[in-house]
């Protein structure tokens, strides 16, 4: 597998994004400002212009996906990373494809609907993690992608074991946030989501430490530089 479906199925998004902004454009004030950024509580945090509110994702779509195409091109572990291409092209598409989303809720906003965004952002951000998780055990080393530390990066056993446990915990995190958003409310959940994914990481960064030291490669090779014994 390449990575052009990344770029094809990325840039049929970024052009739906172009087309919702050209739509949306006259229907909104030049001069109006309108929330671009949203804390925890739901509430609105910075306001922009009519530009920024269209232009904004579009163009981070655009800069992301050629980012996601051009770094497996320059991995010095290349060979890996293209063995890793299935969970590289769901990355892409699935950053993306929140950013579209995202998109799409602030040109609502920006024409006047009216909903707390964080509402309809949470769920979308849960499944982005638990879509992540699932492939996350699937990698090989790279560069460019996946829990990068000096443990996991120099030991393939490290790597699959660390990744393997992480793409659970990204998996569960989703999920906890997702069973919390109906129990309490989503500014609840999301701060469950952002924890989780948190501990998720301490987690992974220790794991890769105790997998690496628990390599049996690196046992083995430790016993023949000490000559066997």
């Amino acid at each position: 597998m390449t990575f052009r479906p990344l770029l094809i199925v990325n840039a049929i998004l970024v052009a739906a994004m172009a087309g919702l902004s050209a739509w949306a454009w006259p229907a909104i004030p030049d001069a109006a400002q309108l929330p671009v950024q949203w804390g925890l509580d739901g509430e609105p945090h910075r306001f922009g212009s009519k530009l920024e509110v269209l232009t904004l994702m579009p163009a981070a779509a655009a800069l992301t996906t050629a980012l996601l195409w051009y770094l497996p091109q320059i991995d010095p572990r290349r060979a890996n990373i293209e063995a890793s291409a299935k969970f590289w092209n769901v990355v892409a598409i699935a950053v993306v494809a929140l950013l579209a989303y995202l998109h799409g809720l602030l040109v609502l906003n920006a024409i006047g609907r009216t909903f707390v965004i964080i509402d309809y952002l949470l769920p979308a951000l849960a499944l982005t993690m638990i879509v992540l998780g699932n492939y996350l055990g699937k990698t090989r080393s790279n560069w460019f992608g996946g829990i990068r530390t000096p443990w996991s990066m120099s030991s393939e056993y490290s790597w699959e074991h660390t990744h393997r446990w992480a793409g659970r915990l990204f998996v569960a995190s989703g999920l906890a946030a997702l069973v919390a958003w109906p129990l309490t409310n989503a500014t609840t959940a999301m701060t469950v989501l952002t924890a989780s994914v948190v501990l998720t990481v301490v987690i992974a960064v220790a794991l890769s430490y105790i997998f690496w030291k628990n390599d049996p490669s690196r046992k083995n090779d430790a016993r023949a530089a000490n000559g066997g014994a």
